[in-house]
């Protein structure tokens, strides 16, 4: 792997996390017929990165107070204190999401917890305005707290191809 793609996807495992607060963004379903509850939990899904460097507690507040994060293969997760700083630090030295879509594949809702899986594409800008698309596969538990669905746990996953 180039230290260019590692850079990329470490960038993408910090700024991306699938979940976040209210904002318009450029993500997209491409299904139709999901439930009221499962749309519920793909809209937050969808709410997305982009933007997020204008509101960043509006963003982290789509995350639990006890939401975790696991790539796939890591020996640990990463708790949200640690995560979210990773992120502050990323968008305070100038990158940016500058594009989001996303397709869920499954949503499965009981009662106050829902799982959403989906694929993912996001494309981040440094602060000398190189472009990077980074693909992406995630599971990610949401529940609901104060009427709101934030997410719990993320699971995430870069296909090779």
């Amino acid at each position: 792997m180039t230290a260019g793609r590692i850079h990329g996807a470490w960038l993408a495992a910090v700024l991306l996390m699938c979940s976040g607060g209210a904002r318009d963004t450029a993500a997209q379903t491409g299904h139709d017929g999901w439930s009221e509850a499962q749309q519920e939990v793909i809209d937050a899904a969808l709410a997305g990165p982009v933007g997020l460097e204008s509101d960043f507690e509006g963003w982290a507040s789509g995350y639990s107070a006890e939401w975790t994060y696991w790539r796939i293969g890591d020996p640990k997760v990463r708790d949200r204190a640690t995560h979210m700083g990773l992120v502050r630090g990323v968008i305070e030295g100038g990158s940016r999401v500058v594009a989001f879509e996303a397709e869920p594949i499954d949503v499965v809702v009981r009662g106050d917890v829902a799982l959403i899986r989906l694929n993912a594409v996001e494309t981040l800008a440094s602060p000398e305005g190189e472009r990077r698309t980074i693909r992406y596969s995630t599971a990610t538990m949401y529940v609901r707290e104060d009427g709101r669905w934030r997410a719990l746990a993320t699971n995430i996953f870069y296909p090779t191809d």
